[in-house]
This record gives structure tokens, sequence and C-alpha cells, in this order.
């Protein structure tokens, strides 16, 4: 499911990537700071996931960070 984020003051990374399921697309507006963080956020969870033996490789991910795939938004996917 794709689901476009609005920025407010509830906004945060973590509870971003708490809240997604398999298979959603969340779409945030971009910004330079901003994406840096969901990216680092993304790296902390595949990270996680590989030492809890969720991913089984080191090219195994659960979360993947695009700038490019939605022009003006930060695409973040669930893949697993």
């Amino acid at each position: 499911m794709i689901k476009e984020i609005v920025i407010d003051e509830n906004y945060t990374h973590v509870g971003l990537f708490d809240s997604m399921k398999k298979g959603d697309v969340y779409k945030v507006p971009f910004e330079k700071k901003r994406y840096n963080g969901i990216r680092a956020e993304s790296s902390r969870r595949n990270n996680k996931g590989r030492l809890l033996d969720e991913l089984k490789t080191a090219m195994d991910v659960k979360f993947r960070v695009s700038a490019k795939e939605y022009p003006g938004y930060i695409s973040i996917i669930c893949i697993k």
C-alpha cells in the first residue's frame, strides 16, 4: 500500500518504521536532513535484523530508501 506521510508534531522516523508492514511504501516530502535521518534509521533496522537472524546475509534487507522513485519525495519500502 502506498501512503503519503504528512509532517506534523507527531512525526518521528522511528515511529514511521515501527508502523510499516510487509509491502508498504511510504512517501515522505523530501528534505536533505530528513533523507539522511531516514537512511540512517533504515540502516540501523537492517543491521538489527541481521543480528537477530531475521535477515540471513549481508545483502539481505528489510527496508529500502529511495529519493528517485517518486520525485520530490523520499520513498521507504518495507520488503519483508
